[in-house]
């Protein structure tokens, strides 16, 4: 059977039979692949580091139909320092959960995997920055990614331009902010320095400076993300 090397990062593992595990990767040219990784929990298999969640390199496997079984693997990156603080490491599973509920089999996923080997490599390496504030990033450019860019600039009722240094409602059922007028039922507030910080990511990408308010701006990206998956994800419930 002909083997295919496919660069990857391990959303999840789950242990199968005695001594296997069942590896789920996020790949950029086949989505989501599932592969059994056979005898990786020996304590001398050579597949053993590579059988981790948040590992990422180059998978070597052999196709039996539609299973794949790891053969070999050549890590570029384990991610290790995430694993040494707890919250981090809680910061990092929730990215891996939210682009598990999101990637489909046989189906490219360029951008997500982009988008997670960077968030994650600022989650491990830029231990100066909160890391609250890269999963807020990675939330609105998730969703921005898969087809539900929020409306940040008028509202989403009655077309009126909010100004810029004016803050919302933001609407989850609709997908974004309200005027004064508009805002009924139970909408959350955005100040204005959420709210601009959320247009110029959505410009300009990760690099724009965090705002003070990042536990509230969390719950709502949280609450539109999942509302859009129609999931809630469990490692959310220990966040912010």
């Amino acid at each position: 059977m002909p083997s295919e090397t496919l660069e990857g990062i391990v959303l999840r593992v789950a242990n199968y039979r005695e001594h296997d595990r069942m590896l789920t990767l996020l790949t950029p040219g086949k989505g989501r692949v599932d592969l059994l990784s056979r005898g990786c929990r020996r304590p001398k298999s050579c597949l053993m580091s590579a059988s981790e969640s948040f590992v990422q390199g180059e998978f070597v496997a052999y196709r039996n139909q539609d299973r794949y079984t790891l053969t070999s693997c050549n890590i570029s990156e384990s991610f290790y320092p995430v694993r040494l603080n707890a919250y981090r490491m809680t910061c990092g599973a929730y990215m891996l959960q939210l682009a598990l509920a999101a990637a489909h089999p046989e189906q490219e996923a360029d951008a997500l995997y982009g988008l997670l080997t960077d968030c994650l490599h600022r989650l491990c390496y830029e231990t100066d920055k909160n890391p609250l504030m890269t999963v807020n990033s990675f939330l609105l450019l998730f969703a921005a990614d898969n087809g539900y860019r929020p409306r940040l600039n008028h509202c989403v009722h009655c077309q009126k331009e909010i100004a810029p240094k004016q803050g919302a409602m933001f609407d989850i059922i609709e997908g974004g902010i309200c005027c004064r007028n508009c805002a009924k039922g139970a909408l959350m507030r955005l100040s204005a320095s959420q709210l601009q910080w959320m247009r110029d990511t959505l410009k300009n990408g990760l690099d724009v400076p965090a705002v003070s308010e990042d536990k509230t701006l969390f719950e709502v990206l949280r609450r539109y993300v999942e509302s859009r998956l129609e999931t809630t994800i469990k490692s959310s419930k220990f966040l912010p």
